[in-house]
């Protein structure tokens, strides 16, 4: 009734009725009669299979014959087939097929271990695989299953089958790691029991011959060996994907394993992907394993304990590879004591500088030298000279980076020489460069460990990256990284202090930062995902904040300059305090600013295109930066003519004039001007007509006609006064005193060039009236006046000086020599000439005699 009718009262018609089927069906074991309330079952136990299953186990459990008790509980679980009471639907059938199922899996979990003490592995393994699909959830069959595992050596399927299990069930698995963990718990409470293991020496393959890695070898050693004061035996390496972190860390451990007495520990964290992050106790369960250690408590805290106790009076190397962040790494750090630490990883672990004192090592790129050893070294001498005529391009593209190095040896090496030319053809091209250094898998694909560090990163930081990658420079300051994102400035920093721990960004100068090549590649890559309008904002973001702190520096330059550029809006433009600062921004901006003219003109933005090559033109003369000059103004015309008007135009026409001039190419020169002057006049633009005609002037002037110069000055001078045009009046002025000087009209030429100081003393045109300065000193010269010209050409060099003007700095202290020489002053002349020495080495000059005999030989 219990059963079959649970909860009604007795019926003993509906109980005759059913014993009466039952007689009909199987009338052997059923008597002929019944008594009153219930009915009598005759059957003998061997002919039940419950009852046989139960002798069975009684049999196994009565033997010590290990091979005997296999047998049994192997044929007891034979007698099982299908589930018991299946179709019974109540509550109390269910409490009994429960019943049943629970003899059953503890009858399974005998005859797993029954199998493994029997050296039965593989079958102990398939049964406790199968019984895990009836009951999942059974921490016993796990446990035997890990056991199996180990025992037919395949421990490295072990942690991903407990992280899954712990996923599914919510409990703890790490005790289930530790080695002999089966038929332990009656050794004694002892907080340790030594095994007595083999000195571990868990060292992976490296790399036969690490290149330009010494400087680093040698801090990691002196680190390690407990010989950096103030420092524990705890080092910290760094670097972004692929630099060769972990390949160094291996190197070290293998020159130091003598020091190491108790053997050397090395773990992968994981710490790269989310998914093969290792958790604490199933790493610390490993190393207890290694050092042949078992806790007395199998719980985090507890084995924290035992491997800590472990290496305190041990000398342990550990290698921590791949860790994620501090908190990853902290429980599995040594003690103080003999044992010490390599920690690698791409972030920067500060915290362990500041609570364990570590040593934090930044690990760096390849030299170009360098990169071009490991390459050799990698390829072998007859691929090398295969490979010879395109090293450069492999070196350069590569940017340093070991792994990209490696990854383009291995292609070279596996593929005919006919192939070497696309495939460094492919590597050349932005978009197809981090294709071509691709293997497959990702501790042998550069975008592959891009893109494991770039999953680590905030929102924040994932979106400074993107736009850091469209600046064009290899550096940007902290103002330009800042008008990135002006929206949400105040996170500036803290998305850069991200990238800088991540080793995404670097920081080569103070405030000055920096992507490595290939990481501007694969965040550039991931621009792609923008809609077109939202990169152009970026685009033109970056250049507007260069445009206009490249126009405030050019106006300190020359206060003279106009450009067609409105004030800068919201942005925040800091102007230099002088010539000096404004030149000292140009030269640490400038591979950035050519190459955003480059952006701009890819963008079809004509407008930036024309004016940022226009702010560049006054550093690129002082600086001797002339055929760039002529490169960016030669893109500079037909951007001025499709977005701008005559007068801009013409100013363009007028710039390249001068860069002509510069190089020596006067034919071209005075081409520039006349087209410039022509179209001034066109557009009735008088003051535009008068900057040609002053720049003809000087042109011509220098040509040895100073009468033709005079002519264009006179009409200059005219148009600069009904201007009122104070600056150009004073150099036009300038330029006739030099042509009076040319005639040897001396004392006109004094006149003019004093009116010129006069006019040019009020203000900021520091070059005009250096300029002044340097043509009165010619004219007192050849007026045998020197002591007179020397202080004039001293007051030159100072204003040159203040400019950073190198090469007219040089050629007045060739002719202060000269001055000083006619005024008796030897020695002084003497160390005007070593001073014009030290500036033309320091402008870059190769041949020095030669560039002193040229300004020695200027009229």
């Amino acid at each position: 009734m219990r059963y079959l009718w649970p909860g009604e009262s007795l019926n003993q018609n509906r109980i005759r009725q059913n014993f009466h089927q039952l007689r009909l069906s199987v009338p052997e074991i059923c008597s002929e009669s019944n008594e009153r309330g219930f009915c009598r079952i005759h059957v003998q136990s061997q002919d039940l299979d419950h009852l046989r299953f139960r002798g069975l186990l009684r049999a196994a459990d009565s033997t010590r014959d290990s091979l005997v008790r296999l047998k049994s509980l192997r044929d007891a679980i034979g007698e099982w087939r299908g589930i018991p009471l299946e179709g019974m639907q109540s509550a109390a059938f269910e409490r009994k097929r429960h019943e049943l199922m629970t003899e059953l899996r503890e009858a399974t979990i005998a005859c797993v271990l029954a199998e493994l003490e029997c050296s039965q592995s593989r079958a102990a393994l398939d049964r406790a695989d199968s019984a895990l699909t009836h009951w999942p959830t059974s921490e016993a069959l796990l446990e035997l299953k890990v056991r199996a595992l180990r025992t037919l050596g395949r421990q490295d399927e072990i942690p991903p089958l407990l992280a899954e299990w712990e996923r599914e069930c919510g409990r703890s698995t790490a005790h289930l790691l530790l080695a002999d963990t089966l038929g332990d718990h009656d050794r004694g409470s002892a907080s340790l029991r030594a095994m007595a293991p083999p000195r571990p020496r868990q060292l992976p393959l490296g790399p036969v011959e690490l290149v330009g890695r010494r400087r680093w070898r040698d801090r990691l050693t002196e680190v390690l060996l407990g010989r950096v004061q103030g420092r524990s035996r705890l080092a910290a390496l760094s670097g972004m994907p692929g630099v060769g972190k972990s390949a160094l860390a291996v190197e070290v451990a293998v020159a130091l394993d003598q020091y190491f007495a108790d053997g050397v520990l090395h773990v992968d964290l994981g710490g790269v992907t989310p998914e093969g992050l290792l958790r604490h106790e199933h790493v610390i369960a490993r190393l207890l394993n290694d050092l042949g250690v078992r806790p007395a408590t199998p719980t985090l805290d507890g084995m924290v304990s035992a491997y800590r106790t472990a290496l305190a009076d041990r000398a342990v190397l550990l290698i921590l590879d791949n860790a994620r962040d501090e908190e990853h790494v902290r429980p599995l750090l040594p003690p103080a004591g003999p044992s010490a630490a390599i920690v690698t990883g791409h972030r920067h672990l500060h915290g362990l500088e500041i609570r364990e004192d570590a040593e934090l090592i930044a690990l760096e790129p390849l030299g170009r030298a360098d990169a071009t050893e490991l390459l050799r070294l990698r390829l072998g001498e007859d691929r090398m000279r295969t490979a010879a005529p395109f090293v450069a391009d492999i070196v350069e593209h590569c940017s340093g980076l070991p792994l990209a190095l490696g990854i383009m040896a291995a292609r070279i090496t596996r593929r005919p020489a006919r192939a070497l030319s696309d495939m460094v053809r492919e590597l050349r091209v932005e978009s197809t460069r981090l294709r071509s250094l691709d293997l497959g898998s990702e501790n042998l694909s550069v975008r592959l460990s891009l893109d494991a560090s770039h999953r680590q990163l905030s929102a924040l930081a994932s979106r400074l990256l993107r736009r850091l990658a469209i600046h064009p420079g290899p550096t940007i300051s902290w103002a330009a990284l800042r008008a990135l994102d002006p929206e949400d400035e105040a996170h500036v920093s803290e998305a850069t202090d991200e990238l800088l721990r991540m080793s995404l960004v670097t920081e080569p100068s103070f405030e000055r930062y920096a992507l490595h090549d290939l990481v501007r590649v694969h965040a550039e890559a991931l621009t792609c995902e923008w809609a077109p309008v939202e990169r152009i904002r970026v685009v033109k973001r970056v250049l507007h904040f260069l445009m206009h702190y490249a126009w405030a520096c050019d106006r300190r330059l020359e206060p003279g300059r106009r450009l067609p550029i409105d004030r800068p809006g919201t942005l925040r433009v800091m102007a230099p305090a002088d010539a000096a600062e404004a030149m000292k921004w140009f030269e640490a901006e400038y591979s950035t600013l050519t190459a955003a003219v480059g952006l701009a003109q890819r963008h079809g933005l004509d407008r930036y295109t024309w004016l940022l090559s226009m702010t560049l033109v006054t550093f690129q003369w002082r600086s001797d930066r002339h055929l760039d000059a002529l490169a960016g103004l030669t893109r500079a015309l037909p951007a001025a003519t499709r977005e701008s008007g005559p007068a801009d135009v013409a100013m363009v026409h007028r710039m390249l004039a001068g860069t002509h001039r510069a190089v020596g190419n006067a034919g071209d020169a005075v081409r520039e001007l006349n087209s410039a002057v022509r179209i001034s006049d066109d557009d009735g633009d008088m003051l535009g007509a008068a900057l040609g005609r002053h720049a003809l002037g000087v042109l011509l002037r220098e040509s040895g006609a100073p009468g033709e110069a005079l002519e264009h000055f006179g009409a200059a001078l005219s148009a600069f006064e009904e201007l009122h045009d104070t600056l150009g009046q004073g150099a036009v002025l300038n330029g006739i005193g030099s042509s009076r000087y040319d005639l040897g009209h001396y004392d006109e030429a004094v006149e003019h060039c004093l009116r010129s100081l006069s006019l040019l003393a009020g203000t900021g045109d520091i070059n005009g009236q250096a300029h002044a300065h340097f043509s009165l000193g010619r004219i007192r010269m050849a007026q045998a006046d020197p002591e007179t010209a020397v202080a004039e050409l001293v007051r030159a060099r100072v204003l040159y000086r203040s400019l950073t003007y190198g090469s007219r700095e040089a050629r007045t202290l060739v002719l202060l020599a000269k001055a000083l020489r006619a005024a008796g002053r030897v020695t002084e002349s003497a160390e005007a000439m070593g001073q014009a020495r030290a500036v033309l080495r320091r402008v870059g000059e190769m041949d020095i005699d030669a560039a002193l005999d040229r300004l020695a030989r200027l009229p």
